[in-house]
């Protein structure tokens, strides 16, 4: 995932808010979509280029599978429609932080997961920070390996085929694991 990425684009938001904390303007609300998409995009890269290296491939993503992942719906909206939700709501600058950071991961991944596909990989391995805020479902998921097709399973219930991927904002929200690929 590009920390330093998200870490810059945390850094310079706050220009965009209020002093009570809430988006400026509609320019602003514009801005910041822009700086996310700029963002998201970034993570995209960033999944491709790690498994490029891991494998000494050269593959490079087709601009719809790319889009594709970057405006999927989850909760039947793409992030740029909860950015204008919160936008039209009040939001604060910790709900644009959450789809930021949920986002990039799930970008992050989803790109690497394809890229290893592309690549022949026959199998995955989830891997956990192993923080302190790491949820149980997730640090039991360690090592865990699994073909490229398989999915793995929390004993919350649901099942992924990589991080972020739940659709469950519990299990994907402020998740930082991720698969390598073999």
């Amino acid at each position: 995932m590009p920390f330093d990425e998200l870490n810059a684009f945390k850094e310079q938001l706050p220009i965009h808010f209020d002093e009570s904390g809430h988006i400026r303007s509609a320019k602003d609300e514009e801005d910041i979509i822009d700086e996310m998409l700029d963002l998201f995009l970034l993570a995209y890269a960033n999944g491709v280029n790690s498994v490029n290296q891991d494998f000494n491939t050269d593959i490079m993503p087709e601009i719809d599978t790319v889009m594709e992942t970057v405006d999927r719906r989850i909760a039947d909206k793409t992030w740029r429609e909860r950015v204008h939700d919160y936008f039209l709501s009040g939001g604060t600058i910790g709900d644009i932080i959450r789809i930021a950071e949920a986002e990039t991961h799930r970008d992050s991944n989803e790109a690497a997961y394809v890229t290893a596909v592309k690549a022949g990989a026959k199998e995955k391995v989830w891997h956990c920070m192993m923080l302190p805020t790491s949820r149980d479902s997730h640090i039991f998921l360690d090592g865990v390996t699994a073909p490229m097709d398989g999915e793995f399973y929390s004993f919350r219930g649901g099942s992924t085929l990589f991080p972020g991927q739940w659709g469950i904002a519990e299990e994907d929200c402020n998740c930082l694991c991720w698969c390598t690929f073999q």
